[in-house]
């Protein structure tokens, strides 16, 4: 009788085991047909959804557009009046589909809605987007909501206001008599008393040529009635949203001179902390030691010119010294120096809000040296054409809402 060895009981027999394996991979096989077969079935349907999504967005964003440009043209047919009428008229009242072609054929349609925002610069948009509209059945809809705001020029009633003591003496020309497109303005306005000493001279648009007139120099004025040309911390949240935005956003002690040019545009010089100074009466006071405070020397222009074309704000006291020319707008929240040397001006206009008060606003020279603060609406108004008078989106208010 033959004796079996150990190994041989213990080996796997591999004979018939093709015919599962071949099953088994053909159950596989199949399972990979139907999964490509239904994803090659749904994947246009997902693409299809997607693109109207995309498309709808698109169409959402074409209203925001829309609402821009009407606010930024409101005598425009079709523009929106400033300050917002109520009601709204249509079609920014949301009440009214505005559809949207491409190449001739209609790809969707929009509803918007314009609002009051926080503070008279600013609108609040809701654009809703449809694809292919807002009937059809498997439509798409995107919906994009934000704040537009724009950087408003306080028109300041003179070339220079001063909302507090002004003090002009040297030989200084503050002159509003060359542009009067904006008005008549007066050659300075302050809150308090202004005093002219030696050869400084004042004229304001009042028709008489003559200098350093009442009508030239505008004093006492009541700070209910200034008040209406001061920025409100709404409208310095957007400068600076702006500025930070631009890259002219600039915070503490600074100074500006050849080795530190000023470039043009928008130039915002805040707070250490970042913070808006309080107001008069309000506590905690904002501490002195917080507060911006700003030196201009000679060539700080970064303009080939040499002339800085822009608006400068000053969150705190502002000093100006040497041969200085610029196009544009100032606006201190303290105070401000200007010691003028050379052929240096101001072309636009310059306003103090002084609400520490901490010392009185000064409009100085040099002896032998020049200062001028020369009136002129459109260079202070567009910065000498840097700054827009458009409606913007406000940093951190664009949101998409899916549908």
């Amino acid at each position: 009788m033959p004796i079996r060895r150990p190994g041989r009981i213990l080996r796997f027999d591999q004979r018939g085991v093709a015919l599962p394996m071949a099953m088994i991979g053909l159950l596989i096989l199949t399972a990979l047909v139907l999964a490509f077969s239904l994803l090659s079935s749904t994947e246009p349907i997902i693409a299809g959804n997607q693109l109207r999504v995309a498309q709808a967005r698109s169409v959402a964003e074409a209203g925001l557009e829309r609402a821009a440009w009407a606010l930024t043209h409101p005598a425009e047919p079709g523009g929106i009046p400033d300050p917002l009428p109520t009601p709204v008229p249509a079609p920014y009242n949301g009440n009214q589909l505005v559809n949207v072609a491409v190449n001739g054929a209609t790809l969707g349609g929009f509803r918007v809605t314009v609002t009051a925002g926080a503070g008279p610069t600013e609108r609040n948009v809701t654009s809703t987007g449809w694809v292919p509209n807002d009937t059809a059945s498997g439509k798409a809809k995107q919906r994009i909501t934000a704040t537009l705001v724009k950087l408003r020029f306080p028109d300041p009633p003179a070339a220079l206001a001063v909302r507090g003591v002004l003090e002009i003496k040297g030989s200084v020309d503050i002159d509003a008599r060359q542009d009067t497109t904006c008005g008549n303005k007066a050659g300075t306005w302050s809150a308090q008393t202004t005093t002219t000493q030696g050869s400084a001279k004042v004229w304001g648009a009042d028709g008489n040529n003559t200098q350093n007139q009442s009508t030239d120099i505008i004093q006492n004025v009541p700070l209910p009635t200034f008040d209406q040309h001061v920025l409100t911390d709404a409208e310095i949240d957007a400068l600076r949203s702006y500025a930070k935005s631009h890259g002219t956003y600039y915070q503490g002690d600074v100074t500006f001179n050849a080795s530190n040019k000023m470039p043009n545009g928008l130039i915002f010089v805040d707070t250490y902390s970042g913070q808006n100074i309080s107001q008069e009466g309000i506590t905690p006071a904002t501490p002195d030691s917080d507060m911006a405070s700003v030196d201009i020397h000679g060539n700080a222009a970064a303009d080939p010119s040499g002339i800085f074309k822009g608006w400068l704000f000053v969150n705190g006291s502002l000093q100006i010294s040497g041969n200085f020319e610029m196009y544009g707008f100032i606006y201190a929240q303290n105070d401000m120096t200007y010691t003028g040397t050379g052929n240096g001006q101001v072309w636009g206009a310059a306003m103090t809000r002084n609400i520490r008060d901490t010392s009185y606003t000064s409009v100085d020279t040099n002896l032998g040296g020049n200062a001028f603060i020369l009136y002129d609406c459109q260079k202070a108004k567009t910065g000498g054409g840097f700054i827009p008078q458009t409606w913007t989106i406000k940093s951190g208010s664009y949101k998409e809402v899916s549908g």
